[in-house]
């Protein structure tokens, strides 16, 4: 769902009403007192979680009536945000994210000279504790002690940011939207976090390293052989082989010392040489590609040569000529 929020309406009753139907847990006073302020925001929700950009030119404050447990970052565009969790207060710039399990949260305020914005994006539980349980079993919310202030400068804190700015963009253009790409993304970015930023369960996780059985690892290889043409992701793979995604990255490692997206590009190449090479193919070596997961067909023919010796088209025409070669035998037989 994508809503715009834009108003040329300047009364704060106004603000409050649009506002309340996204966060109806949510409280909001202005600091300044009742004023006529210019707004802007755009709202959208998917798979696990919702966005939201909000411009304003008023320093107001949010104050959570309801302690719905989901996970909240909010990455500042202009001015300042400010949260008081349990009982400090955390303020940070553009050059910070600030993660907030909702719970601990008191109240959130957002401030600046003339304009200022931000965008936040919220977790929902269902979403969070899938994506702990992969990365760390037993992990939950109230366990892992996110840190609040995340740096945006960091290599993680950079990709942080492009991550969220590819889910508004995504928001934005129905042209490029999809259920599985916005909720991917966010997944994307709830992995990024936790493995990346630090935590409470920083040090579980680094021990956190059990090796899957060989049996496991089996398998999850048998898994993606028959599910190889689907767009399969790891938390799937690990889920049949009833095992973590950290652990079947361990075990692919130990077992086949490769990572297992390396592994599942190979079977999948392996799968598309041996449809190119029957004398039975009809189909053009793009849609042979799409049909087993390559969408890129520059990457495609780099990898394929680099594996094979040989590009895709050589393969398929030696295909044709096996086939011309036998088709004609068979007529023969049969006169």
């Amino acid at each position: 769902m994508f809503t715009d929020l834009s108003s040329r309406d300047e009364r704060f009753e106004k603000f409050l009403s649009t506002f309340y139907q996204l966060a109806p847990h949510a409280r909001i006073e202005l600091n300044g007192g009742q004023s006529a302020f210019r707004w802007h925001g755009t709202f959208a929700s998917a798979r696990g979680f919702s966005w939201w950009e909000v411009e304003s030119e008023i320093d107001w404050t949010c104050r959570f009536a309801q302690q719905k447990e989901k996970l909240g970052l909010v990455l500042p565009s202009s001015g300042t945000v400010s949260a008081r969790i349990r009982n400090r207060t955390v303020a940070i710039n553009r050059d910070y994210a600030l993660a907030l399990s909702v719970p601990d949260v008191r109240s959130i305020s957002y401030s600046g000279r003339d304009k200022h914005g931000h965008v936040t994006l919220e977790f929902d539980v269902a979403a969070l504790q899938k994506t702990l349980s992969d990365i760390c079993e037993g992990a939950t919310l109230q366990n892992s002690e996110l840190s609040p202030q995340l740096d945006l400068a960091s290599p993680a804190g950079r990709m942080l940011r492009a991550l969220s700015e590819a889910v508004g963009a995504g928001m934005h253009d129905a042209s490029i939207r999809s259920e599985k790409s916005m909720a991917l993304l966010g997944e994307s970015i709830l992995r990024l976090v936790f493995l990346n930023f630090p935590h409470g369960v920083s040090d579980r996780l680094r021990r956190h390293q059990i090796d899957a059985t060989s049996r496991q690892i089996t398998k999850a290889i048998d898994f993606m052989r028959a599910n190889m043409h689907q767009p399969l992701i790891l938390s799937e793979v690990a889920e049949a082989s009833g095992i973590s995604v950290r652990s079947l990255q361990y075990g692919f490692r130990r077992f086949r010392n490769i990572t297992p997206l390396a592994y599942l590009r190979e079977i999948r190449l392996e799968a598309v040489q041996a449809e190119l090479s029957s004398p039975l193919n009809m189909l053009s070596i793009k849609d042979v590609a799409l049909k087993w997961g390559f969408t890129h067909m520059g990457h495609f023919a780099a990898r394929y040569c680099a594996v094979y010796g040989e590009t895709p088209s050589e393969t398929a025409r030696l295909g044709r000529t096996e086939a011309a070669r036998t088709l004609p035998g068979n007529a023969r037989g049969e006169a």
